[in-house]
């Protein structure tokens, strides 16, 4: 049996699913484009000096958001089942979102360097959103533990 809330929460997951994997697949083709289409307005600038600089920036910008998409997929099919099972905040969420935090840090620094890197500029940038996203993250983190304890608490009261 399927309450409204329950179709609400399937109906946001599948839209946010979507949106994602747009995001996704749009990501995936500027990266291509930038490694192979001549044409493209940004095109990657190869240095032969911080060559491997830029293979990492790019490996784990491709790694990174594919990573935070399939850590999204997990944590809302977790949070679907565990609605059908009666259970508000799933447990299993919670070192799902500690890892997004991870996830997300590490996509703040690529960001911050990845224009330099399709520049072909040697420059390390580090800004205050490295930092302050995963912290961000974290604090959901910890919400999102106090609601499973207190909706656990709430259920042993009754």
């Amino acid at each position: 049996m399927k309450n409204p809330t329950q179709k609400s929460i399937k109906r946001l997951s599948i839209a946010t699913l979507m949106i994602g994997g747009l995001t996704l697949a749009y990501t995936y083709w500027e990266m291509i484009a930038q490694l192979w289409v001549d044409s493209y307005i940004y095109p990657l600038a190869w240095n032969p000096d911080i060559k491997g600089w830029q293979i990492f920036i790019l490996a784990a910008r491709f790694v990174g958001i594919t990573s935070l998409f399939i850590l999204c997929c997990i944590f809302l099919h977790r949070t679907n089942k565990g609605l059908q099972d009666g259970e508000i905040f799933p447990k299993s969420n919670i070192p799902i979102i500690h890892w997004t935090a991870l996830v997300a840090g590490l996509l703040a620094f690529v960001h911050a360097n990845y224009a330099a890197v399709v520049k072909g500029e040697s420059a390390l940038m580090l800004d205050s959103n490295t930092i302050l996203v995963p912290l961000i993250v974290l604090l959901f983190a910890g919400l999102y533990k106090m609601a499973y304890l207190a909706a656990k608490d709430s259920n042993l009261a009754i």
